[in-house]
């Protein structure tokens, strides 16, 4: 870290910033700033230099930098955590609405980039009375199980838990990969028309298990969504718990003066960044 810092350092040295613009050095420096985020010199996550670092490498006042910071931290670049220092944020998706079957997590995200599902298990088990309800299957009939890790790019931001019957999923495992779409393979591969489904938004904190998945630390705040999606026919499609860091989503409601959530007159459904889960 300290020989690529250094290489930061060299190269800001090599920059002239014009004095007479009018008192606008911090603007300059926004710019530096996020060219050096956006050619990758500070990756998503990383520490920028402290603003004394940047006062040295820019030959600027603690004021100048101070400002130039504050407004990258407030057009949602940069990300300010007490005691650690400055990070280049994350980038954050908002839910809202969107029509079956470009719902969930999908291939590409709101800010362009690839979306990656990662499969961490697979197993076949026996519904109990809660889930042979959830699923309007009896208790004791076989159930596919895929947990799988949601990343954009290799940044992780949610862990889904995915429940179907497996009946009316055959051989749902063999066909559910890395990077395949769960909800591309009900629409094109078995061919369910999506109907209703039911949402569940909890508020949780990050265990130690689920803190290593998601990268985040133990305590760290989370939503838990709980979902129920229903065939066209009115037959339970899947059930499923998607554990999503709180840093990484926000999730977005339109409601009508009678209180429903509406989709411009359709049911209510998720995405992020306008793709399928």
């Amino acid at each position: 870290m300290n020989s690529i810092r250094q290489g930061h350092e060299q190269e800001a040295r090599s920059h002239t910033f014009d004095s007479n613009t009018n008192g606008l050095l911090y603007l300059q420096l926004e710019t530096e700033l996020k060219q050096a985020i956006l050619d990758g010199k500070y990756g998503v996550g990383e520490r920028i230099p402290t603003e004394q670092e940047l006062c040295d490498m820019f030959g600027m006042s603690r004021i100048t930098v101070r400002r130039a910071v504050q407004d990258l931290v407030e057009e949602g670049l940069l990300n300010k955590v007490r005691g650690r220092g400055t990070f280049v944020a994350v980038p954050k998706h908002i839910l809202g609405a969107q029509p079956a079957p470009e719902r969930g997590f999908g291939d590409m995200s709101s800010t362009g980039k690839r979306t990656v599902h990662k499969v961490l298990e697979k197993s076949v088990e026996h519904a109990d009375t809660d889930l042979g309800k959830l699923l309007g299957i009896a208790p004791g009939s076989e159930v596919y199980y895929i947990r799988r890790l949601i990343l954009e790019e290799n940044f992780p931001m949610a862990i889904d838990n995915l429940f179907v019957s497996a009946k009316r999923f055959p051989d749902l495992p063999d066909l559910l990969h890395d990077g395949t779409s769960f909800y591309r393979l009900v629409d094109e591969h078995y061919q369910y028309k999506f109907g209703m489904e039911s949402l569940t938004l909890d508020a949780s904190t990050a265990r130690g298990d689920e803190g290593t998945l998601l990268r985040c630390p133990v305590g760290s705040p989370l939503f838990i969504l709980r979902k129920k999606m229903y065939c066209a026919n009115g037959v339970p499609m899947h059930y499923s718990k998607s554990i999503v860091r709180a840093d990484r989503i926000s999730y977005h409601f339109e409601v009508d003066r009678d209180g429903h959530v509406v989709n411009q007159g359709k049911e209510f459904s998720l995405t992020v960044g306008g793709s399928a889960l």
